[in-house]
């Protein structure tokens, strides 16, 4: 195979930003993945879980027609026909990477490959054995699911979400496990969706508090719009089976569930296997350890996403892929991985990015804060939502926005507000001024900064 500038192992989120930013900057660019460009994201995780939650929604919002004035005879929630509408979508936005690929005239490989010396890859494919010399590389081998054990429950029934993806029909019952990476996301989002779709669905988050992430305040709401849907919550809990049912021991002492599907819905884990990097001299420990311009031990590599460790998000990956992408072409810039959201598409809606109040206060900040009851939001009440909560957290002499956490309908409205004004440095004034559309949720978030400062509309 000929030299390139840059070799990008994997051609998930982190590697495919990765390759265009490098081809956009006009290095010869060459990305090796052995299935289909979109990685995890696109293929099991953020788009299927996406679309799956649609049609969950869809189905919450058919119940409350009559509200609205509209009275007919929806039908039953369909998991298959649910899965293949998910299927269709995977299949267009896998294209479309693979389009843009070519169009920036990044060469893809399909292959597996490992490094064989610094500045040597071999690349195992369909013809065997090619050795691929760089300039630099990225390494986005992002993770792998192992789902593990419990105990008295059949190995076969603890599955994962790709596997929730594609069930035939909605399970009687499920038990979703928390926890991982994503600090009980994935978990709150399976839930609701297993809830949804017509199944007896249990939440076990193994930590002492249900999305621990999450501002405490808005967690308690976050929490009841979940068991509205019918889910189980239950904090600091262990599994075991027995006979028919599954019990719970949690932090306010047993229960049980029927026995059924056990979905782990996040045990990633990063993949470092098979990728020779001892012949690179990378130093790894659980994941590859980078600094803030992505990279390893090894000057001229680098790696980003997941196989990092961390929050493990497609937004951070796609962030820390450009940002090794400039670096490894000769420029400079710096990952801010701190100011990147997390959204859950509900229902319920949950989204949060930066610090808690109580861990704002722990790392010595004044803190302010304000608080929004989206309940009295005239947006949020035009679309029926009962319930919401959005918190505003900041430091009190500058100003400087620390966090915002809210649950509740449109959270992703609220989110892109508060991260364009995160990633901004605009402060809390500046948010308490910003005049909204009205009416929408993102008012919400004005009237909480409002609130933080101490001077609420109206008063």
């Amino acid at each position: 195979m000929p030299g390139y500038d840059l070799a990008i192992l994997g051609g998930g989120p982190a590697g495919y930003a990765a390759a265009l930013k490098a081809a956009e900057r006009g290095a010869a660019v060459a990305l090796i993945e052995a299935g289909k460009p979109g990685g995890s994201c696109v293929h099991h995780a953020c788009i299927p879980t996406n679309a799956l939650l649609g049609a969950a929604a869809t189905r919450v919002d058919a119940r409350e027609l009559g509200i609205h004035g509209v009275f007919s005879v929806g039908e039953e929630f369909n998991f298959a026909r649910a899965a293949a509408r998910k299927d269709a979508l995977i299949r267009q936005m896998s294209a479309g990477i693979e389009a843009a690929l070519r169009m920036r005239g990044v060469t893809v490989i399909p292959g597996r490959a490992s490094f064989t010396s610094p500045h040597m890859l071999a690349v195992a494919t369909a013809s065997g054995n090619e050795p691929l010399p760089a300039e630099a590389f990225i390494i986005a081998t992002g993770t792998r699911w192992e789902a593990g054990s419990i105990p008295g429950i059949d190995p076969a029934a603890v599955i994962t979400p790709d596997v929730v993806q594609g069930l035939p029909a909605t399970p009687p019952s499920a038990v979703v496990v928390g926890g991982g990476p994503s600090e009980g996301a994935f978990a709150c989002e399976y839930a609701a969706l297993l809830a949804i779709a017509g199944a007896e669905a249990v939440l076990a988050e193994p930590g002492p508090r249900f999305l621990p992430a999450l501002d405490p305040a808005v967690s308690v709401s976050a929490r009841a719009m979940l068991e509205a849907l019918g889910v189980r919550v239950f904090e600091g809990a262990a599994l075991r089976g027995e006979g028919e049912s599954i019990v719970i021991s949690h932090s306010g002492g047993e229960a049980t569930a029927p026995a059924g599907p056990v979905v782990i819905a996040d045990p990633r884990r990063p993949f470092l296997t098979s990728l020779g990097l001892e012949a690179a001299g990378v130093v790894t420990e659980t994941a590859i350890p980078v600094d803030r311009s992505c990279r390893t031990s090894v000057p001229h590599i680098y790696a980003t996403g997941d196989v990092t460790g961390g929050a493990m998000l497609s937004s951070t990956a796609s962030h820390m892929g450009e940002v090794a992408a400039t670096n490894a072409t000769g420029g400079n810039a710096v990952a801010r991985p701190g100011s990147i959201p997390h959204v859950l598409y509900g229902p319920p809606g949950i989204g949060w990015i930066g610090l808690t109040e109580d861990e704002a206060r722990r790392r010595g900040h004044d803190v302010v804060s304000g608080v929004f009851d989206l309940s009295y939001n005239a947006r949020a009440i035009a679309l029926g939502a009962r319930e919401g909560l959005v918190k505003v957290v900041a430091e009190r002499e500058l100003g400087e926005v620390l966090g915002v956490h809210a649950a509740g309908p449109s959270v992703s409205e609220i989110m892109a507000v508060a991260t364009a004004v995160m990633q901004a440095e605009a402060t809390v004034y500046d948010l308490a001024a910003t005049v909204h559309w009205h009416p929408s949720v993102a008012e919400g978030l004005a009237e909480a900064a409002r609130r933080a400062i101490g001077s609420p509309a109206g008063e």
